[in-house]
């Protein structure tokens, strides 16, 4: 038999249709099998940790292996292993290092498991990068850490979203650059959340007097605009039957509805109140609520806001005074004017002088000094402010002065 060292002397092209035994090396510029059964097999025992290997001479040899157990590793250097392929039909992929497998088939249970890093991306596809604008479509990334699923899909200006899943079963979007969260329609924007939290619909930008709906939550307040250039801007609409149709509340309890029966609005539990300001615009805050006030000649000024009906209040110091403008309620604390709030007519509590007994039914005046008392008749006059509604006292204050509930009557 011709030895596989001698054979390169003999012949430089062969066809062979037989066997070809080579006991030793055979070293070829290309190796090419043709014929529809085709097999390359080698054989030999294999121990433990035992391979068969195929290789790329070099520096950095590229490996098929296939292990003593029959599974295969794709490697691009003996210690980096980029693809394995087990004996039981399980598939991983490794990571950057070779040493990891970060997605993994799993033939048993039929599933494709996915491990990325803390806070990186476990499944990135990634679309066409090169547009820009409201175009781009960044493809779908998700990410493990606190079970997170991010989709970057067309939303302008982040460097990734992220659609996260927690613990609680919340989901939550974030743009960690603080950009807007566009959701649109045809190609154009419809509704928004913006950085600081507001959610914008038909509008980019807040705004009270910018057309479109606009509900904020955040550090600068809770507030809601509801703004159309025309027309009915917001309509409430009850089924079925009569009812609620509005509730205002104080602390998670009712307070006031707005309610329907038949053709009929009914506003409960509430009054008609105004905004008025001290002669000297100061903020005296020994007047309590419930105190008695009268009307003055001038007016209330916010800077270049035009007021036509608003005119500036003190304490009523004139007993059986014509000009009760009601009671006082609170001061605002919402902006930086020292703004009172003034109830004129319906529903509320007024202050009567310790010592001064009142029934119900009773008319009450000004007794000159803030407090209210029996007005003596019963009839309605300029001076009569309310009518004592029951005797039940609600507060009482240090200087022994104390509310009782009352309809007022101040205009």
């Amino acid at each position: 038999m011709t030895r596989a060292k001698d054979i390169s002397k003999i012949v430089t092209d062969a066809d062979l249709s037989g066997t070809l035994d080579v006991a030793g090396t055979v070293t070829a510029g290309g190796l090419t099998v043709e014929d529809t059964d085709a097999t390359i097999t080698i054989t030999g025992t294999r121990g433990t940790g035992d391979t068969h290997t195929i290789s790329a001479a070099g520096a950095n040899n590229q490996n098929l292996n296939i292990s003593a157990d029959d599974s295969i590793f794709l490697r691009t250097s003996d210690t980096v292993q980029r693809i394995g392929i087990f004996s039981g039909g399980d598939i991983s992929f490794y990571e950057d290092t070779g040493t990891t497998a970060k997605m993994v088939w799993d033939a048993s249970t039929e599933q494709l498991e996915l491990t990325g890093g803390t806070g990186t991306a476990s499944l990135n596809v990634i679309g066409n990068t090169s547009q820009t604008g409201t175009d781009a479509m960044a493809g779908m990334r998700m990410v493990d850490d606190a079970g997170s699923i991010g989709f970057r899909v067309g939303i302008t200006g982040a460097t990734f979203n992220r659609l996260g899943v927690t613990g609680a079963g919340e989901c939550v979007i974030y743009t960690p650059d603080n950009s807007n969260i566009i959701f649109g329609t045809n190609n154009a924007g419809r509704m928004r959340i913006n950085s600081s939290g507001a959610l914008l619909v038909g509008k980019t930008a807040r705004g009270f007097n910018t057309t479109g709906v606009e509900l904020r939550h955040g550090s600068d307040g809770v507030d809601s605009h509801f703004t159309v250039d025309g027309g009915t801007v917001c309509s409430f609409n009850r089924k079925t039957n009569d009812g609620s149709v509005v509730n205002f509340g104080q602390d998670g309890t009712v307070e006031g509805q707005i309610n329907i029966s038949g053709t009929t609005t009914s506003y409960l539990g509430g009054h008609l109140s105004r905004w008025s300001r001290l002669l000297d615009n100061s903020k005296d805050t020994s007047i309590v609520k419930g105190t008695v006030m009268t009307n003055l000649d001038e007016m209330v000024e916010w800077d270049d806001e035009d007021n036509e009906q608003l005119n500036k209040m003190a304490v009523s110091s004139v007993e059986g005074d014509a000009n009760v403008a009601g009671v006082f309620v609170n001061w605002d604390d919402d902006d930086e004017w020292n703004d009172m709030n003034v109830a004129m007519t319906g529903d509320m509590v007024i202050r009567i002088a310790q010592g001064t007994t009142v029934a119900r039914g009773d008319l009450l005046m000004s007794a000159g000094d803030g407090t209210a008392k029996p007005q003596g008749d019963d009839i309605v006059r300029s001076k009569t402010i309310a009518k004592v509604t029951s005797t039940n006292v609600s507060h009482t204050y240090d200087d022994g002065t104390y509310l009782v509930p009352c309809v007022l009557m101040a205009c």
